[in-house]
């Protein structure tokens, strides 16, 4: 059972009814970690608009986000975003559970553009350890066509799964 009382969907109102309709216009069920978050209104109008400008990010893609989601999430042991987004990967994207399993296993297999897949695998050289952050590495990602602000974006990206799967558990909401 979680430690703190979460509001649901049927009876959120307010900043949080409005960072709930997100999911609720795409038909998908409100996330239980967005619903984590509703315990802070103003913090859940803010989760809201940072999964809004990933979502319109101008450069990083829709399968890119999902496998940086997905791949740190399971390096961090956080089955929720794990499963979640291997199914938003199987329906959205198109892969196949065998597809999905194989990055898992070794990420370099991803199923993504040469230049996604080098950002990704970056992504998660450094976050899970970032002393082999390097000028090296990121002056070939930006040899690549990446810019800084898609580097950090990135990143960031992958460092709040970090943080989304410690407050998950510290408050047992996967329970």
């Amino acid at each position: 059972m979680p430690l703190l009382k979460v509001v649901s969907p049927e009876n959120a109102d307010g900043k949080i009814k409005e960072a709930y309709s997100f999911f609720e216009k795409m038909g998908a069920s409100v996330p239980l970690p967005m619903q984590m978050v509703s315990t802070s209104p103003d913090l859940l109008a803010i989760h809201s608009q940072t999964l809004q400008y990933f979502v319109n990010h101008p450069t990083l893609s829709f399968p890119l986000l999902a496998h940086i989601r997905l791949l740190v999430a399971d390096k961090e042991d956080y089955p929720y975003c794990v499963k979640l987004n291997e199914g938003m990967l199987q329906m959205m994207g198109g892969l196949t559970k065998e597809q999905i399993d194989a990055a898992k296993v070794d990420p370099e297999k991803v199923q993504l553009p040469a230049k996604d897949k080098a950002l990704l695998l970056h992504v998660l050289k450094v976050i899970q350890d970032p002393a082999l952050s390097v000028q090296k590495d990121v002056d070939a990602l930006r040899g690549l066509g990446w810019t800084d602000r898609d580097i950090f974006d990135a990143i960031n990206h992958g460092l709040s799964m970090v943080s989304a799967g410690m407050a998950f558990k510290i408050f047992h909401m996967g329970k």
